[in-house]
C-alpha cells in the first residue's frame, strides 16, 4: 500500500475507495457476475484475493489484464492503485458484492 501513498491525503483517498460509496465501473459484466457468484464467505484475509481470483480464472478462463482490470474497476473505480489483496478485506463481502453487480 505504501507504494501508492505520496502524501497523507492519498491514504484518505484509498480508505474512501475501500469503505465509501464510490463510482465504480463495470467493464466486463459477465466476468463481474461470475466474480460475484464466486465471492467467498468472510472473514477475509490477504489470501482471499488469490483464492478468489484463481476460482474466477478457472470458471471463466480470463487471466492477466482481462481478469484483474475489470475487477479493479468494479471494486475501486480506479485504473490503478494498491494491491487488491490488501484492499479487499477492507472493502468487505457486502460492499464487494454490491459493486460487482452494479450496472
Amino acid at each position: 500500500m505504501r507504494g501508492n501513498l505520496t502524501v497523507l491525503s492519498d491514504a484518505a483517498h484509498w480508505w474512501r475507495a475501500a469503505t465509501g460509496d464510490v463510482a465504480t465501473k463495470i467493464e466486463d459484466a459477465a466476468l463481474c457476475a461470475k466474480a460475484a457468484e464466486l465471492l467467498p464467505p468472510e472473514p477475509w484475509s490477504e489470501a482471499t484475493w488469490g483464492e478468489w481470483t484463481a476460482a474466477i480464472k478457472a470458471a471463466t478462463g480470463a487471466k492477466g489484464r482481462a481478469l484483474f482490470h475489470p475487477l479493479r474497476l468494479a471494486l475501486t473505480g480506479e485504473e490503478a492503485g494498491p494491491e487488491l489483496k490488501t484492499l479487499l478485506p477492507f472493502i468487505g463481502r457486502e460492499r464487494a458484492l454490491a459493486r460487482l453487480t452494479r450496472g
